[in-house]
Order: structure tokens, then sequence, then C-alpha cells
């Protein structure tokens, strides 16, 4: 154990403490958002999927951008979908 933490009156380690971090305490389209994000600074484009996309970078092979912008989609998408679930909507277009 190389780092000791003491919220209490002991020191001890995170595993004893029951401690995590932020990243496992977040829901699946946040882990998505934060994902898509990271490619997208790859990509040299804004964070935020509303941006919109910046293109290709150039000196970049098409293979890899292509396929970093098909991942890149499909992270947005879980996003959006865990959000509109989160929101209610998908249930009410489901059932309307």
């Amino acid at each position: 154990v190389a780092v000791l933490y003491a919220p209490g009156r002991y020191f001890a380690c995170r595993k004893c403490y029951g401690l995590g971090y932020a990243t496992q305490k977040e829901g699946a389209g946040d882990r998505a958002s934060t994902k898509a994000d990271k490619i997208r600074k790859r990509l040299g484009w804004q964070v935020g999927f509303l941006n919109g996309d910046g293109g290709k970078p150039k000196g970049m092979h098409w293979k890899t951008y292509l396929r970093l912008k098909s991942q890149h989609d499909a992270l947005i998408q879980i996003s959006l979908q865990d959000m509109a679930r989160q929101l209610g909507f998908l249930h009410k277009l489901m059932d309307g």
C-alpha cells in the first residue's frame, strides 16, 4: 500500500475504508461520454458531443480516423440512450 487515508480516526488504505475512485461510480452513459471525449481530444475536436465533429486531423490515416469516428459515434449513442432513459423519454416513446 503506497497511500494511506485518514477519513476517520485511523489511517488505513482505500480498500480498508471501502473508498472508490470517481470513475468506479460512473454509470454506463457517463463512462461512454468520458470515452467519447477522450476520442474527441485525440481527433483534435472540441470536447462535448454538442460541439459537432471537426473532421479528419492532418496526418492521420483514413483507416484510423474512420475507426475512431465509428467508436465515437457508438459511444455517443450509448450516452444519449442512457440520458433518455434517465429522463424517461425512452419509456414514453415505447408506450406511445
